[in-house]
């Protein structure tokens, strides 16, 4: 486990089991976007303590979506910490358990699922989300619904750090990369989302897979889109 400094009071945890986590540091106290994939949470605990805050700091976990590699620590956490727990209302049905991940896989996609995910868990879910809420963190955290990788995947906007939390809206891998088209919902979707997100200016693009964009990342952002979607 390693912390990376993105911009002020925004950190990345990195070397966790699969995907990256961030934590939000203010005068409230710590929010977490996303927790990595199940067994984990010591890592993302040990990240606390290295920045020298306390579990009992941790006020706010957000998932950007219900994928085990995002909420797979939420449990331990939670239960650690005390924290909230706040996900968009089109993923609460299977965060909650009410309706298996593989309901919106292919026949293969499904198969693969059941049989290398983890059990899937039944999370309480205290904070509802809608497109246009506001979380109270980083000066405020602006929900934008950002579908298509599932029903109800968000992106988070920190409009005074000129920053977004993207979730798997798109990848940076080897550059700048669709979702796994296996493991999304509607790629018609999530193309339109990339789109509604390079609208927005942003210094810095945090996304759950591959390294943030630490410059431009709005207009390199809408760059690739106007390209390659």
């Amino acid at each position: 486990m390693t912390i990376r400094a993105i911009t002020s009071g925004i950190l990345a945890i990195e070397g966790l089991k699969m995907g990256r986590a961030y934590l939000i540091e203010d005068a409230a106290g710590l929010t977490l976007i996303d927790t990595s994939s199940p067994s984990a949470s010591a890592g993302i605990l040990a990240a606390i303590a290295e920045i020298g805050r306390n579990p009992e700091d941790l006020h706010t976990i957000v998932g950007t979506h219900y994928h085990y590699d995002h909420v797979g620590n939420v449990a331990a956490l939670v239960e650690r910490t005390g924290a909230r727990f706040c996900v968009h209302e089109a993923d609460v049905e299977y965060v909650e358990g009410r309706t298996p991940w593989r309901a919106l896989a292919t026949p293969v996609v499904g198969a693969t699922m059941t049989r290398m995910a983890p059990p899937q868990e039944s999370l309480k879910v205290d904070r509802v989300l809608r497109d246009g809420d506001v979380i109270d963190a980083a000066g405020g955290l602006e929900v934008i619904h950002a579908p298509g990788h599932t029903p109800g995947h968000i992106a988070l906007y920190a409009r005074e750090r000129e920053t977004v939390f993207s979730g798997d809206a798109f990848m940076n891998v080897a550059g700048l990369q669709l979702p796994p088209s296996a493991s999304t919902h509607d790629m018609t979707q999530a193309k339109a989302s990339i789109r509604r997100l390079a609208e927005l200016r942003f210094e810095y693009a945090l996304p759950g897979h591959g390294q943030p964009v630490l410059s431009r990342a709005s207009e390199k952002l809408g760059e690739w889109s106007r390209r390659w979607l």
